[in-house]
């Protein structure tokens, strides 16, 4: 795993992160994706899907170049029920269930994201962090 700073994480980042930096309408979501090289990207499937419903043909050739030129991990496994589960029994809806089970089940450390339900503090008792963009820039001097 690589490490940033001596620190081992292991982050993914939410749909919102990709769209607002690929789309250039966050300059904290345009820093982390110019910084992609220095961390450990993970993907899950759940995230790559919604990006191919909501950009544009060329947009996810950019994504593609990006996550292959930072050697991202892509992941295409199915991510088992109970995580889901545990997630939507907190409220959230079916595509967020599956990211925040995803993070459980993967044991990722932070999840960056502008989505409101994330950021409400969904993380505590599990093993995420989440992390609006503007933190994760500051707390890593992006």
């Amino acid at each position: 795993m690589m490490n940033y700073m001596g620190i081992e994480m292991l982050v993914s980042l939410d749909t919102n992160i990709w769209i607002f930096g690929l789309l250039k309408n966050n300059e904290f979501c345009q820093k982390i994706l110019l910084n992609l090289s220095n961390f450990n990207f993970v993907v899950p499937n759940q995230v790559r899907i919604e990006l191919v419903h909501n950009l544009p043909n060329t947009y996810m050739k950019e994504f593609y170049q990006l996550v292959n030129e930072s050697n991202i991990q892509l992941n295409y496994e199915q991510v088992p029920n109970m995580y889901i589960e545990m997630f939507e029994s907190k409220g959230l809806k079916k595509g967020d269930a599956i990211i925040g089970g995803f993070a459980e089940w993967q044991k990722i450390d932070k999840i960056v994201s502008d989505n409101r339900d994330f950021l409400r503090g969904l993380s505590a008792g599990h093993h995420f962090e989440v992390m609006s963009p503007q933190a994760f820039c500051e707390k890593f001097g992006l």
